[in-house]
């Protein structure tokens, strides 16, 4: 049981460098439907040949939520992407996977989404614009 423990632990900890193409989990305020959430969390790819070239990849689980007139929409998506530095503090990411979203109907399709990350004193602030079947969405959030 303890082993278990250590290794989902380790698991945890790791998966802190790429959500967002960047950090752990992250929050962000979208305008999923007409106001939502968006939550995710990275889990670090190492990909040799991408990773010598200067990009990180990265797996990521994401979930939004939103609100509109008398509406819901529920969106996940199980994404692979791509992490580019472009100056110390600034990146860019993007990816792509599978997604399904819930409003009137449930829906299957792709998930997309690409982004900014701007460090700011040991955390990440992250703008980005994206789609799940459910609903498109531009946010502002940040790693947490």
């Amino acid at each position: 049981m303890m082993k278990k423990v250590l290794i989902a632990s380790a698991l945890l900890a790791s998966a802190t460098s790429f959500a967002g193409g960047k950090g752990g989990t992250e929050l962000a305020i979208a305008s999923y439907s007409d106001i939502g959430v968006i939550a995710a969390i990275g889990i670090p790819l190492d990909i040799k040949f991408l990773s010598s070239n200067g990009l990180r990849t990265y797996g990521e689980v994401e979930l939004g939520v939103g609100f509109g007139n008398d509406s819901l929409a529920l969106g996940a998506e199980l994404s692979g992407g791509l992490l580019f530095s472009l100056d110390r503090g600034l990146s860019i990411y993007g990816s792509l996977g599978p997604a399904v979203g819930m409003g009137n109907d449930t829906e299957f399709g792709l998930g997309a989404e690409v982004g900014l990350n701007l460090d700011v004193n040991r955390t990440s602030i992250f703008i980005e614009g994206g789609t799940h079947p459910a609903s498109n969405y531009i946010a502002v959030g940040m790693q947490l």
